[in-house]
């Protein structure tokens, strides 16, 4: 089986292709802005790095979220293009989970998976431990909180922190260099596609809310 996996949730741009557990090759840049322009030049190289052509292809993998909005829907419309073009399925994986994975690996204990968001808040999950099909176990609720609130859910049950909010939520742990595509695709090998669909994760209400009329309407 071969899976090539996918993220654009938040600066870093990146795609790998693992077959059977291994990464035949991976490419991973951290850009900011620019995803929509870069991702399929760099899906062609890995290709073409790996001498393998997208009809090759088993599987897909991509990040479903929480992430930039714009991103998120870049790196879901090429997984899900791809997919539908290459009758192949896609397996979404929720970033905060992919946070925690290689990280619960090392250290085992509890994870905080922190993924910046905006205006002093940011998404968090805490996760110990593996289920069967090798993914973290949550044990509390995703959600965009203030980060007082998450340095209070580090705080009641202390542990590691990861990812991109992990230095504003007050980690000393290691900078963190973007989700690794070669965990993704190595975990998208296992799930069941009906199990795991390419939705986006938002874990957050819309900034943006239905106008309320300011008088009342007839019907």
């Amino acid at each position: 089986m071969s899976v090539l996996a996918i993220d654009t949730s938040e600066a870093w741009c990146s795609a790998t292709l693992v077959a059977n557990g291994a990464a035949l090759g991976s490419m991973r840049e951290k850009l900011g802005r620019g995803h929509a322009e870069r991702l399929m030049p760099m899906i062609e190289e890995l290709m073409a790095e790996a001498g393998c052509s997208l009809g090759d292809v088993t599987r897909l993998a991509v990040v479903t979220g929480p992430g930039t909005f714009t991103g998120l829907r870049i790196g879901l419309s090429v997984a899900r293009g791809l997919g539908l073009a290459l009758s192949k399925p896609v397996i979404g994986i929720t970033g905060l989970s992919l946070v925690a994975g290689p990280v619960l690996e090392r250290t085992g204990g509890t994870v905080h998976a922190v993924v910046d968001g905006r205006g002093g808040q940011a998404f968090h999950q805490a996760f110990e431990g593996f289920d069967s099909d090798g993914l973290p176990v949550p044990v509390s609720d995703a959600g965009c909180f203030d980060m007082d609130i998450i340095r209070e859910k580090i705080a009641a049950r202390p542990g590691h922190v990861a990812g991109s909010g992990a230095t504003p939520a007050g980690s000393a742990d290691a900078a963190f260099d973007g989700i690794d595509p070669v965990w993704l695709a190595r975990v998208a090998e296992r799930l069941d596609p009906a199990a795991f669909p390419p939705e986006p994760a938002y874990f957050r209400p819309p900034d943006a809310k239905k106008a309320t009329p300011l008088f009342p309407v007839a019907v």
